[in-house]
């Protein structure tokens, strides 16, 4: 099971109890699915096809809940699919003028007498704005996967209709962008906040929890992967930082003798060519008296002071 598909589902389960997001929701299925079909002399023919068999069945309970619509379930399978079996609902036509009245959708000016929108006061109410943007996902939505990459997008079968999607979505303060693949107009959201935002809207609240399990994983490994590259990179800046130090030191040596160094000094020299991989505090520790980060780095960079002073000619008082 994909994570659409467990999305789908948990959305095919949710509970509707109100009339009105009733409404909103199967108005959305039908629009978003493409399922109104114009016979002539107000003759519509109304029909839902999904992949996932749960979301059928949902219309089919909604139809018999709400307005005693007995409609029928058909299993379509052919070459065309890809071998992929698809499931349609397929609702009784002499019902089919009054349901499309019911849900808001007749209008003599509009093309075949059907909007591509539902009339304004169909989603009045915040509930039926989710109920009308859960149809629209359920019918024509996608998910990929978290632990790839994070995207849902909802494939609008009109440009009014993604716009009108994308402003039920932004009503929740959720920040959906539209762009046109092909003959969709596609509603899309790319962060995990505003996706996990989106899930919770519609009410798939396991799926949230699923993709919030994969974003703290992906967010623990990327404070590892960022803590090594630190370590690491520290490692190399001071292996570098030592390296510089004892060839500076060796340059002493051999121009002048580490004996003609103050004691501080000397003693500094020889600790630091024999614990060439010690860290800064290490090497205070190995002093007597022991000595901080602070001092040692004063020192060092007296040694070399001293060696570049050497090596351009200048006069190092030794």
């Amino acid at each position: 099971m994909s994570f659409a598909s467990d999305a789908r589902g948990e959305l095919a389960r949710e509970l509707c109890t109100q009339i009105c997001c009733a409404r909103s929701e199967l108005a959305s299925a039908l629009l978003a699915s493409g399922g109104i079909s114009y016979r002539g002399r107000e003759r519509y023919a109304l029909s839902l096809t999904s992949a996932d068999g749960a979301v059928v069945r949902r219309y089919f309970g909604l139809l018999k809940q709400f307005w005693k619509i007995s409609a029928q379930i058909r299993t379509l399978f052919t070459e065309s699919l890809s071998g992929q079996t698809r499931y349609q609902l397929v609702i009784p036509e002499e019902v089919s003028l009054r349901l499309l009245g019911e849900l808001g959708l007749l209008d003599s000016a509009a093309l075949f007498g059907v909007r591509q929108i539902p009339r304004p006061e169909l989603v009045h109410y915040a509930c039926c704005k989710k109920s009308f943007v859960r149809g629209a996902f359920l019918m024509c939505g996608a998910a990929s996967n978290p632990e790839k990459e994070y995207h849902l997008e909802i494939a609008a079968p009109t440009e009014e209709f993604a716009r009108f999607v994308i402003e039920l979505i932004k009503y929740f303060e959720i920040p959906a962008k539209m762009t046109c693949r092909k003959t969709k107009y596609v509603v899309y959201l790319k962060r995990a906040e505003e996706i996990s935002d989106m899930l919770t809207l519609m009410g798939a609240s396991a799926c949230v929890l699923q993709m919030e399990n994969v974003r703290i994983k992906k967010d623990v490994s990327n404070q590892v992967n960022r803590q090594m590259n630190c370590d690491a990179s520290n490692i190399n800046r001071t292996m570098d930082a030592a390296e510089a130090q004892i060839a500076d030191i060796r340059y002493l040596e051999a121009e002048v003798g580490l004996e003609k160094l103050p004691k501080a000094l000397r003693e500094m020299a020889e600790v630091r060519v024999n614990n060439p991989a010690a860290s800064l505090s290490g090497l205070g520790e190995l002093l007597n008296p022991p000595l901080g980060k602070s001092g040692v780095n004063a020192r060092l960079r007296k040694l070399s002071d001293l060696a570049r002073k050497l090596r351009a000619g200048e006069d190092t008082g030794l």
